[in-house]
């Protein structure tokens, strides 16, 4: 797969291309700076000869950035028809664990400094590097999980260069509806809510890319994962689909999952080890004042305790905090 990476440097108040880069998957390079109206257009022409030889153009946040101002100031050029691959959007799903693996500019080879903040040939440079990355990292992943992607994130000719990478890490071409939401219900098997899961599967591929995002933090949730906030920004479907999925109880009896992570008894064990909470002090009609308070919380409920000093105030939020963030990953603030 020949790839040309693209990094553009945009004007914020003008939203002119200032300065462009491309460099191929040889190192050669193209660098235009300190461009005015003509001598964008010519740049631009350069540009397109030099994408030519190129299978798939590449840039981290293309899609969303670069290719729409490339759109916006010469619509008739041909790399724009190229299948395009978005560094950005594969991040997540190669590091689950640290999806701002090499994202911020520079800071691995220590060249944060003022003269090299807009830099765009270092910055397609440091794209390409990413890619092969994340390619590596993809190959490692699981094979029902890479079945997942490939049906989830190649959902239309604009994403052709989606379906070819994961066909060339799968060594199989796309997988059909069946294949795929079998596999993504062994993926949520244990992970979700069974009623939800059965849900999510029979709806699943459109959208393609929030499941995409949710099944690649479900691999590694509870533990030192997070779903950047531009996923949930510019995918607001997948915040929803993991709560569906995964912060409201159903009432099913066979569901494991919503008896287990949605009981508050459960909850106090997992986290702090202890088989039950304190029956003192009692709620007026008997019962736990602690549990009761830990159960609406947890359901998502408004609640007010007042309870003496000593009496285990402080449980009270933090078992319903490590049980949402078990469950989501979401934040939760004390103030105290």
């Amino acid at each position: 797969m020949r790839c040309l990476a693209i990094d553009l440097e945009v004007g914020k108040r003008s939203e002119r291309i200032d300065a462009l880069a491309a460099v191929d998957s040889n190192g050669r390079s193209l660098v235009r700076t300190r461009l005015d109206p003509r001598g964008l257009d010519r740049a631009l022409r350069e540009l397109d000869d030099f994408a030519g030889p190129a299978d798939v153009i590449l840039g981290h946040n293309l899609i969303h950035f670069d290719l729409p101002h490339l759109r916006a100031a010469a619509p008739d050029l041909r790399l724009l028809g190229r299948p395009a691959l978005d560094t950005l959007m594969l991040s997540p799903l190669a590091f689950p664990r640290n999806p701002y693996h090499r994202l911020i500019k520079h800071y691995q080879d220590g060249d944060l400094v003022r003269e090299r903040r807009s830099d765009p040939e270092h910055d397609a440079r440091l794209a390409l590097t990413l890619f092969e990355d994340e390619r590596t990292a993809l190959g490692k992943a699981g094979a029902d999980l890479l079945l997942a992607w490939h049906w989830l994130t190649s959902r239309g000719d604009d994403l052709a260069a989606f379906d070819a990478l994961f066909e060339a890490l799968r060594f199989s071409p796309r997988p059909s509806d069946p294949d795929a939401r079998d596999a993504i219900g062994r993926l949520l098997a244990g992970k979700a809510c069974a009623t939800r899961g059965g849900a999510v599967v029979s709806g699943a591929g459109e959208p393609g890319w929030p499941l995409a995002y949710v099944l690649a933090w479900l691999s590694v949730a509870g533990g030192n994962s997070v779903m950047p906030p531009w996923v949930r920004h510019q995918f607001p479907q997948a915040g929803k689909l993991l709560a569906e999925l995964r912060d409201h109880a159903c009432t099913a009896g066979d569901c494991g999952w919503c008896r287990d992570v949605h009981d508050a008894r459960s909850e106090l064990r997992r986290w702090f080890g202890f088989d039950d909470f304190r029956a003192e002090p009692a709620m007026p009609g008997g019962g736990s004042m602690q549990r009761a308070i830990v159960e609406q919380a947890m359901a998502g409920g408004h609640v007010l305790g007042l309870l003496p000093t000593g009496s285990g105030k402080s449980l009270c939020y933090q078992v319903p905090a490590l049980s949402r963030y078990h469950k989501t990953g979401a934040l939760t603030v004390v103030i105290s």
